[in-house]
């Protein structure tokens, strides 16, 4: 963390967005502070065990701590898990998991761009994008892992896509297979 604290700021505050792991690593940091437990054990509870979610590995950072701006390793079925309890509104099973007002508030663009936004940790295709051009509304958020994995959840259509993959030159090349193939059989 103090690696990621000593760094020089390139930009004044609010005036300028580049994704940063970094940046992900401290919430991590935050959330075991907050928590007074590590992240894998804090998820573990409060996450992974209502979920049913039996196997997972976190890489870890050289002080042993879980990386959180990469390292989490779930099967498809699981993140497809997360991605229902998103669409669910944090709901699981009858049991509310996630507060609605953290799943509405965390999935809302903090940070405008030109073909994306971003939120808490979630993106959002702005309207202008091709990508949602042919849908009867711009409902979708994302989770963008990388390399090309990727939580796509669309609560109009009550979609949700999830997408493994190991292409750090081209992580967006799946975009066009939702444009193509996935929405079109929706519509």
């Amino acid at each position: 963390m103090k690696y990621i604290l000593d760094r020089k700021m390139v930009a004044a505050p609010g005036t300028s967005f580049t994704y940063n792991s970094g940046a992900t690593m401290l919430l991590g940091g935050i959330l075991e502070k907050a928590t007074g437990q590590s992240v894998e054990d804090y998820t573990a509870v409060t996450l992974f065990k209502p979920l049913k979610i039996t196997k997972w590995q976190w890489d870890r950072t050289p002080k042993k701590h879980s990386n959180t701006g990469w390292g989490l390793h779930l099967r498809p079925l699981d993140m497809l898990k997360f991605g229902q309890l998103y669409l669910q509104q944090g709901n699981w099973q009858g049991k509310q998991i996630i507060s609605q007002e953290w799943v509405t508030q965390s999935t809302q663009p903090s940070v405008y761009m030109d073909n994306y936004n971003y939120a808490y940790q979630w993106w959002r295709f702005t309207d202008n994008n091709p990508i949602v051009s042919d849908l009867a509304q711009n409902d979708i958020y994302y989770a963008w892992g990388y390399g090309g994995n990727f939580i796509f959840i669309v609560p109009h259509l009550d979609l949700i896509v999830v997408t493994t993959a190991e292409n750090f030159d081209n992580s967006a090349q799946f975009f066009p297979a939702l444009v193509d193939h996935i929405f079109p059989a929706y519509n």
